[in-house]
């Protein structure tokens, strides 16, 4: 039976996180007159329209999410998430007082944006989130594989749209390119900056190909059975997965040895195993 463990080095690096997206949302964007998107661009927004202050808004659309969270991720995350939506108010209000005057609305969208993403991808790295649209992308990224970034960007898109209600189109167009900055180094920061590739080689020559493969690029090969369409043949197809500095070399290699080789390469998100990343715990 699995067991969730806890650890204080994840807890500090929720705290460390949030204190860096505090300081982008509160010293930076805020000031600005830019939104930062997810839950509580959509709490300001309500606001507006009704009587009820932003942080009962932000209470009552977080409890069905909480619980979703509960449901379909971990106790641990859930745990996680409490202590980073608590930390970020607590941050928030500390650095209150505090704000970078940038008069350049794109200097503060791309410096808030990034800044932003940092603190989240952090956050994310330690198997917790600031709680809201971070949930809802971690249950994404668990049951349909997308990247917590893109799922990010795609719910924040909705809240921009939103705030065409109570915000101009220029600070709606700038507040996009925050988000935007905040989603791409999100994915950076929580999948780590090394990036790999998945290749599909078809070849006759395939044992002469895995051969170089294992020896001059020192990466593991495994042969998939194989039927040509048109041809009838059986092939042996080889998948490697190699870093992306490596991919020059591995063509290099496969055409060579043949040069009427067929090859698929794929973009892998997360490498797991011998040579690449070591087995963590998920969410």
């Amino acid at each position: 039976m699995y067991i969730e463990k806890m650890s204080l080095r994840d807890i500090a690096g929720i705290l460390i996180g949030c204190f860096i997206l505090a300081i982008a949302i509160q010293v930076v964007l805020v000031p600005a007159h830019l939104l930062s998107g997810g839950v509580t661009g959509i709490a300001i927004i309500l606001k507006y329209l009704t009587t009820w202050d932003i942080w009962l808004w932000y209470t009552i659309l977080n409890v069905p999410i909480f619980l979703a969270g509960y449901r379909f991720v971990s106790r641990r995350f859930v745990v996680y998430s409490l202590i980073g939506a608590t930390a970020l108010s607590l941050f928030l209000a500390l650095l209150k007082p505090l704000y970078l005057r940038i008069d350049d609305l794109l200097l503060a969208a791309v410096f808030g944006g990034v800044l932003a993403g940092i603190g989240t991808g952090v956050i994310f790295r330690c198997k917790g989130s600031s709680g809201g649209t971070d949930i809802i992308a971690v249950i994404v990224k668990r049951f349909w594989g997308y990247n917590i970034g893109q799922t990010v960007f795609a719910s924040n898109l909705l809240v921009l749209a939103l705030s065409l209600i109570t915000s101009t189109i220029e600070l709606a167009l700038f507040s996009a390119i925050a988000i935007f900055a905040s989603s791409q180094m999100v994915d950076i920061v929580e999948t780590g900056f090394q990036s790999s590739r998945t290749a599909m080689i078809i070849s006759q020559k395939s044992q002469d190909i895995s051969s170089a493969i294992l020896n001059n690029l020192n990466r593991g090969c495994t042969y998939l059975p194989g039927i040509g369409a048109y041809s009838g043949v059986d092939v042996r197809i080889i998948m490697t997965t190699v870093g992306k500095t490596q991919l020059p070399r591995l063509k290099e290699i496969v055409f060579m040895i043949d040069s009427q080789a067929f090859i698929i390469i794929n973009e892998a998100i997360e490498v797991y195993g011998q040579g690449f990343k070591k087995k963590e715990a998920d969410f």
